[in-house]
Parts: structure tokens; sequence; C-alpha cells
């Protein structure tokens, strides 16, 4: 078997949801990506606060916007597969 560059190549694509269904209504699992990937950085960045290390951050709402990315794709990578 030949080795690709992908971790995921035998992953098997039903194990990944293509929508997600409330009450009827499908939602896209990006939406909870981003959602739960905003809510985290927002505990890191009350956590930042707490501690005073926010002095150390040259632009606070350009660094929360970098960091709800990052925490937004560590969400997709761990959590829930897009």
């Amino acid at each position: 078997m030949a080795q690709t560059g992908n971790i995921f190549y035998n992953m098997n694509t039903a194990d990944i949801p293509m929508e997600i269904s409330i009450g009827g209504i499908y939602f896209p699992p990006i939406m909870f990506a981003i959602l739960l990937g905003v809510l985290l950085a927002g505990i890191i960045a009350k956590l930042l606060n707490k501690f005073n290390l926010t002095r150390f951050i040259w632009h606070p709402p350009l660094f929360f916007i970098a960091l709800s990315v990052v925490c937004t794709r560590i969400v997709e990578i761990f959590i829930i597969p897009v």
C-alpha cells in the first residue's frame, strides 16, 4: 500500500458528519467548530487577563481573532472532523 502525505487517508467517510440536525434544522459541522473555537479562545483570553499576561500583547483584539482561528482549527482536528 502506498503511503500518502494525508494522515487521514484511510478514514472512513461515513464517520464524518455532513450536517447536524437539531429540531429538523440542518447545520454544517463547521458552525459548531467555530462556536467552540471562539468559546475556547474567550476562556483563554479571560485567563490571560486574570493573570495580567495581556500586557505583553501588542494588539489584543487582533490577538483574539488569531487565537479564535487557532482554537477553531484545534477543535476541527480533535473534536469535530470537518
